[in-house]
C-alpha cells in the first residue's frame, strides 16, 4: 500500500470534511507537525485549492482557518452560495 503525500492527504481530507479547519487541528488529525502543515496549507491556498480567512476572538491571537475551495469539490460551482460568515456554503437541496 502506498502512502499519500501530505498534499494529497490534505486535499482528500478537506474534500470529505468541507468545514473550516485551523492549522493545529488539521495537523493533529493528519499526524504531522503544525509548522509543516502551515507551509502546505499556505501553498495550497496560493494555488487556489483552499480558501482561508482570519478568525479573531477576544483575548486570543488571530488564527487562520482553511477550507477546501468550491472549485476543488467535484460539484457544479452553481451549487455554492458565497456567504460573508462562512466564505462558501453548499446550497441546500430544498
Amino acid at each position: 500500500m502506498t502512502s499519500l503525500s501530505l498534499r494529497e492527504s490534505v486535499l482528500a481530507f478537506m474534500t470529505s470534511n468541507p468545514t473550516a479547519w485551523r492549522i493545529k487541528a488539521l495537523a493533529a488529525k493528519l499526524g504531522v507537525g503544525a509548522q509543516r502543515m502551515g507551509l502546505e496549507l499556505s501553498q495550497l491556498n496560493a494555488e487556489g485549492k483552499l480558501v482561508s480567512c482570519t478568525v479573531k476572538a477576544p483575548g486570543r491571537q488571530p488564527e487562520e482557518e482553511y477550507r477546501i475551495a468550491a472549485t476543488e469539490q467535484k460539484m457544479d460551482p452553481h451549487h455554492f452560495v458565497i456567504s460573508r460568515k462562512t466564505n462558501v456554503r453548499l446550497r441546500g437541496a430544498g
